[in-house]
C-alpha cells in the first residue's frame, strides 16, 4: 500500500487541553498511515498548544498552525489553505475516531466511485466502530436533499472524507451553523455520496455547546438555510432540491420561533420567523418528504402562535 494516496486530517482547537492527547491519539493510530495531521490552534490560552507541541515534535506527519481566536471556520479554511492531501477529512478536537475510520472511508471511495464517503456516528463511546457495514451510494442531489429534510444523514463536516478537489474553491462563511451553509455548496459538486452505517467517529456530548446553549447566534440558522436556498436557486438545481431547501428553511424558522416567542427582547426575530413560517407551511404540508413532526408543527401553526408553542412542549417539534 506504498502508493495510496495522502489524506489530510484538519483539526481545528480552542482550548482543548481535556480532549485534545484523544482526539490526536485516534488519529495516529489509523490502520491507513499516509496521512498528514494539520492542527488549528484558535488562539488557545490553555496547555493545548504545550500538548500540540509536544506531539508536533515527536511524529512528522503532525503540522501545528497557531492563529489569533478567530472561530472555528477561519481555523478550518486555513487548514484547507495547508493541506496538501488528495483526499481531505475533519475531526473536531473533542472527538475521537475508530482506528479504521480513514482505511474504511478510503476504500468506499475506490469500490463506488464517489467523491465524498460518509459514516454514522455515535455519541456512546463503546458502540465506536465497525459493528455494521452497510452502506448506500446517492447522487449527490438525492444526499443533499436526504440532509435537508433530516432523514438518514447529517450535514455535519466531520466524519466524511472528501475528494480535494471539492475544496479548491469553496471556503467556509465566518458564522455560526457553517456545517449547514457549506455542505450543500460541497457536495453538489460530487458525483455521487457513499453512506455507511458503520459507526467509526465518536461526537462527544457536550451539554454545554452552542446548539445546547440559548445564544442569539443560534438565529444564524435561518440565515444558514436561506443562503442554502439561494445557492440551490442560483445553480439551477431540481425541483426536490428546492423543495427539500425549503423544508429545513421551514424548520430553521420553526426553531427560531420557538426560541424567541414570548420573549420582549426578541420580539423583531419571533415575528420574522412567524412570517416564514406562513409563507412556507401550505406547500410544505403537501411535501410527502416533509417528517410527521414538522408537519403536526404545521397544522398547529394554523391554530396560531399560542398553541404552536404549547404543542412543542409536549411534542418537541423544534429541532
Amino acid at each position: 500500500m506504498s502508493d495510496i494516496p495522502l489524506i489530510s486530517v484538519i483539526v481545528p482547537v480552542y482550548n482543548g487541553e481535556q480532549y485534545i492527547t484523544e482526539c490526536i491519539e485516534s488519529i495516529l493510530s489509523q490502520t491507513y498511515h499516509n496521512i498528514e495531521v494539520i492542527i488549528i490552534d484558535d488562539g488557545s490560552t490553555d496547555d493545548t498548544v504545550r500538548i500540540t507541541r509536544q506531539y508536533a515534535a515527536g511524529d512528522k506527519r503532525i503540522k501545528l498552525i497557531s492563529q489569533s481566536n478567530r472561530g472555528p471556520s477561519c481555523a478550518r479554511n486555513l487548514g484547507l489553505e495547508n493541506a496538501r492531501g488528495s483526499y481531505i477529512t475533519f475531526v473536531d478536537a473533542d472527538d475521537v475516531v475508530s482506528t479504521d475510520y480513514l482505511e474504511v472511508l478510503y476504500i468506499l471511495l475506490c469500490e463506488t466511485g464517489a467523491d465524498i464517503t460518509a459514516c454514522t456516528f455515535t455519541n456512546k463511546y463503546d458502540k465506536l466502530g465497525l459493528a455494521n457495514e452497510n452502506y448506500v451510494t446517492l447522487d449527490s442531489s438525492g444526499y443533499v436533499a436526504d440532509v435537508l429534510y433530516q432523514r438518514l444523514s447529517d450535514n455535519s463536516i466531520w466524519g466524511k472524507l472528501y475528494d480535494a478537489s471539492l475544496w479548491e474553491d469553496v471556503r467556509f462563511r465566518d458564522m455560526r451553523y457553517e456545517d449547514l451553509e457549506i455542505f450543500p455548496r460541497v457536495c453538489l459538486k460530487s458525483r455521487s455520496v457513499t453512506f455507511t452505517e458503520a459507526k467509526l467517529y465518536y461526537y462527544r456530548p457536550n451539554a454545554g455547546s452552542f446548539i445546547n446553549t440559548f445564544s442569539t447566534e443560534r438565529f444564524d440558522s435561518t440565515k444558514a438555510v436561506d443562503l442554502i436556498l439561494q445557492h440551490i436557486t442560483e445553480t439551477k438545481c431540481d425541483d426536490r432540491l428546492i423543495a427539500a431547501a425549503q423544508s429545513r428553511k421551514l424548520a430553521a424558522n420553526f426553531n427560531v420561533f420557538l426560541l424567541t416567542y414570548g420573549n420582549p427582547e426578541y420580539i423583531p426575530e419571533s415575528l420574522q420567523a412567524w412570517d416564514s413560517i406562513k409563507s412556507l407551511r401550505s406547500q410544505c404540508l403537501k411535501d410527502s418528504n416533509v417528517s410527521s413532526k414538522i408537519k403536526l408543527g404545521i397544522v398547529a401553526s394554523f391554530c396560531g402562535r399560542g398553541f404552536l408553542k404549547t404543542l412543542n412542549r409536549l411534542f418537541s417539534i423544534s429541532r
